[in-house]
């Protein structure tokens, strides 16, 4: 475990093809970038992050260009690396973006889905209302994010799933910081509730609507985590 660096819960990738290196290295930093076990600006060291890993630099400069892509590293012109940063302005662009890509997955899911996944999503529907009652916010978390999850399925839409997941990833970290207000918190479980409801009706339209404003109803307790547990900057992402 390399605490010394900052780089903690690596393990080598023994026993893998050279043909999967690339994808092993990327799924391996990319869960603990969006875990939040490797911070904003903290620095990646090649020559770490190889011996962690047992890779060669080849897979590991893939694997770091493929997740700067994605907005998650930064790369800089003598080709070093560090965890992205991002500044207030970015954390409030992206979830504008998201809270479009959510309104899109419930109008397409009011079209696509079957009984059988309202069946599912009703039951993940009161299994959240459980962890809510009895105050348990991490399952309360977990099943949340699975019911986003269940309509984007759903919506059985292949562009509009690769983009959710690219930004998803960039957000995950904050979100697993908020500690909403009770009555926040209280408003969410009914949204949760009328976006199943509305999907029983297949009014796309209206769940739509309400999914963008559910959303967008969490940017500032988006900001306000980030500037607490000093994961943004005010300004631009230096």
């Amino acid at each position: 475990m390399l605490v010394r660096i900052g780089i903690p819960f690596l393990q080598p990738l023994r026993m893998i093809t050279s043909a999967s290196l690339n994808a092993a290295a990327y799924e391996a930093l990319k869960a603990r970038i969006v875990r939040g076990d490797l911070r904003p600006g903290a620095p990646l060291s090649e020559r770490a992050l190889c011996d962690a890993l047992a890779v060669s630099r080849t897979p590991l400069r893939e694997a770091l260009k493929r997740l700067a892509n994605e907005g998650l590293v930064e790369i800089s012109e003598t080709r070093r690396a560090r965890v992205a940063r991002v500044s207030v302005d970015e954390v409030v662009n992206l979830l504008a973006v998201m809270a479009v890509l959510e309104g899109l997955s419930g109008e397409q899911a009011c079209e696509k889905a079957s009984e059988a996944d309202l069946v599912a999503l009703t039951q993940l529907q009161a299994d959240m209302e459980s962890a809510y009652a009895r105050a348990d916010h991490a399952a309360y978390f977990a099943l949340n994010q699975q019911i986003h999850l269940s309509i984007l399925r759903m919506a059985d839409n292949g562009p509009l799933a690769e983009y959710f997941h690219n930004l998803n990833a960039r957000l995950r970290h904050v979100r697993e910081r908020l500690t909403p207000t009770p009555e926040r918190w209280r408003q969410a479980v009914d949204e949760h509730a009328q976006m199943l409801a509305l999907l029983r009706r297949r009014d796309g339209k209206r769940l739509r609507t309400l999914m963008e404003a559910h959303l967008r109803s969490k940017t500032d307790a988006y900001v306000a985590a980030m500037l607490n547990d000093g994961l943004v900057s005010l300004g631009r992402a230096a």
